[in-house]
């Protein structure tokens, strides 16, 4: 990993600041733990049509936070991994996983350190929404996805679209800045996380939050730098949380947001092979 001892204090930070995040989300509504103890799967429609049948896969999902979705993804199936530097969100999810009576293994690590301390490869190798910022070495991450692959593996990523960065939202009209191709790290007190609706964000102790911004094009020629070959790529103007005020709800598929008349992509997604 090239990254400077600086990051890795940032990083450190960022860990600290989401294991409060985790506490505060265990009883959200964006969570919803009650549904999801009940059998309701955290997976969307455009993470399930991405990734087909999961059964019998060796899986891999790094940056898991509380494991909402790596649990999904043991229920239809997958031998499943789970990754995260957040212990915190580790121990919610491994006390999720055992009383649904679900078999996954939790590590908690810097995503970088990873081939130190996990050994094995997979068929698959997956981590979604709202990961990319977090990361200060994007080739780095990508090399470590392709250390975990098995020759033929396929990695999967659906992610907030980058172009989000370079609007923002006054009396409910969207506004250029120019803040889409502006380099890292950027340094933010953060007092409050997500968790209910638009208008309903929680607060957190607050701490400081390092972010990366980074482009498609940033990840997609990271992911052909480490050796794999990119098989799918696709633009949806849909969001799996209300970020902005003006989005509602999306009324054919009530896990989305959207914005009126789709006037911008909001999420995408990205198949890469390990060649065999």
């Amino acid at each position: 990993m090239d990254t400077t001892i600086d990051d890795r204090k940032r990083m450190e930070s960022n860990q600290e600041g989401w294991n409060r995040r985790a506490l505060a989300h265990v009883d959200s509504s964006y969570y919803d733990l009650d549904s999801f103890r009940a059998g309701k799967s955290s997976l969307r429609s455009l993470e399930l049509a991405a990734l087909g049948d999961v059964s019998g896969k060796d899986f891999l999902h790094l940056q898991c936070h509380i494991g909402l979705n790596a649990i999904s993804w043991a229920r239809k199936g997958a031998n499943v991994t789970a990754v995260d530097f957040a212990g915190q969100a580790l121990e919610i999810g491994r006390d999720l996983a055992k009383g649904l009576n679900v078999d996954i293994r939790f590590v908690e690590a810097n995503i970088y350190d990873l081939p130190q301390v996990l050994k094995g490869s997979f068929d698959i190798v997956y981590t979604d929404y709202g990961v990319l910022n977090l990361l200060p070495d994007l080739p780095g991450w990508a090399k470590v996805i392709a250390h975990f692959l098995k020759p033929g593996g396929v990695f999967h990523i659906v992610e907030i679209h980058s172009i989000l960065g370079a609007f923002q939202e006054v009396n409910g009209e969207l506004r250029l800045r120019s803040e889409l191709f502006t380099s890292g790290p950027h340094e933010n007190e953060v007092g409050i996380t997500y968790g209910d609706e638009y208008e309903g964000a929680r607060e957190i102790d607050p701490y400081k939050q390092y972010s990366w911004p980074w482009t498609i094009s940033d990840v997609i020629t990271a992911l052909i730098q480490a050796g794999l070959r990119i098989e799918t790529f696709t633009e949806v103007p849909v969001d799996c949380r209300q970020r902005l005020s003006s989005m509602v709800r999306d009324e054919q598929d009530p896990g989305f947001w959207r914005l009126p008349g789709d006037p911008i992509p909001l999420s995408w997604t990205c198949s890469a092979r390990k060649p065999e």
